[in-house]
């Protein structure tokens, strides 16, 4: 309910006069001149707004927009995902296409309806991205979906096989996994494995492939031999804690995600997992990730969980959360929290 009240919102943000490029950009009091000094400014919040101003202003470079836009995507947020939605209605091709790998955090209904049209694009690789963005999703989508994204998938497949380097090799791999191709799949890994132990993507990539194939016990083993050659990997330790929920190993899968958040230190979703996994465990801990989870990204969706982690545990502060999710909730979804609510802990 939530999600689909940040999807109307973001749909009115880009329709509306208020929210054009000028606009949005009054609200960034210093605009940085280059990504580089984005990239350096410490508090997460500031961060995201100067991405997306700068993904959204025309006098920037190509270089720093597409830049803004590829960095957006570990900041899923209302501001990254309207930078977003621009850019992929951008005329430069580059845009269009860096704008495609911001979009990657976001639901698979939203992606389809922002990134589907370009399939096709008037330009290659733009269509290649977009089809890479998609069908990851491959058996997620519904059968006219798929029928939509077969043709561009063949094109796809066809271009990456004839590619040698590592980058080009290892995407070949995962679009065959998606694709439920996974022999095929498994067979380009396990060369890749061969030189670039160092790589994490490499690994979770393979581990993906047995996840795929419901073969979780394997895939925490190919984990575990990842994390021995980059073991501050934080994505190596969040795929290995979501292998040990399906393996219901949940006290293990949460010190694994814990250990993922304080590695990525301000990627919400990991704090957001964090919160969901301690709940059993340790509800302080639980309470303290949900919190940090909403103060990195602002988004509604967080700040719901933090109210309910608040209405089912007495928190002093859980009317100070009522009120401030009411300004972006529908009034139904209070009242289903406080039908929730329990007296605070004395």
């Amino acid at each position: 309910m939530i999600k689909k009240s940040l999807a109307t919102a973001v749909a009115l943000f880009i329709s509306t006069s208020a929210m054009a490029a000028n606009g949005v950009q009054q609200t960034v009091d210093a605009p940085a001149q280059n990504i580089n000094q984005v990239l350096e400014m410490t508090d997460t919040q500031t961060r995201i707004q100067q991405l997306s101003y700068m993904a959204q202003d025309q006098n920037q470079s190509i270089e720093n927009r597409t830049g803004a836009l590829q960095e957006l995507a570990a900041y899923p947020s209302q501001n990254a995902l309207v930078a977003v939605a621009r850019g992929l209605k951008d005329k430069d091709p580059e845009v269009r296409e860096a704008s495609v790998i911001g979009s990657e955090p976001y639901q698979l209904e939203h992606r389809w309806a922002l990134v589907s049209p370009l399939l096709k694009d008037s330009d290659t690789m733009v269509r290649h991205t977009a089809t890479s963005n998609l069908i990851r999703d491959f058996n997620a989508l519904d059968e006219q979906q798929k029928a939509q994204i077969e043709p561009p998938v063949k094109e796809l497949i066809s271009f990456l096989e004839t590619q040698e380097s590592e980058k080009y090799q290892l995407l070949f791999a995962d679009v065959l996994r998606w694709h439920n191709e996974w022999d095929k799949a498994e067979t380009v890994y396990l060369e890749l494995i061969k030189t670039h132990q160092k790589e994490p993507q490499v690994w979770l990539s393979y581990a993906d492939n047995f996840r795929a194939q419901k073969k979780d016990q394997q895939a925490v083993d190919v984990l575990d031999r990842g994390l021995k050659h980059v073991p501050d990997n934080a994505a190596l330790h969040y795929s290995k804690s979501l292998t040990l929920v399906r393996l219901e190993d949940k006290s293990a899968a949460a010190n694994e995600i814990e250990v993922a958040a304080k590695l990525a230190k301000d990627n919400s979703y990991y704090w957001y997992l964090n919160g969901v996994l301690q709940e059993e465990l340790d509800i302080d801990k639980s309470t303290k990730s949900f919190e940090k989870a909403y103060l990195i990204s602002g988004s509604p969706e967080q700040l719901y969980a933090v109210c309910d982690i608040y209405v089912r545990y007495g928190n002093e502060k859980t009317d100070e959360c009522l009120v401030e999710l009411s300004k972006v909730a529908p009034g139904y979804v209070i009242d289903q929290l406080k039908e929730k609510r329990v007296a605070p802990s004395s």
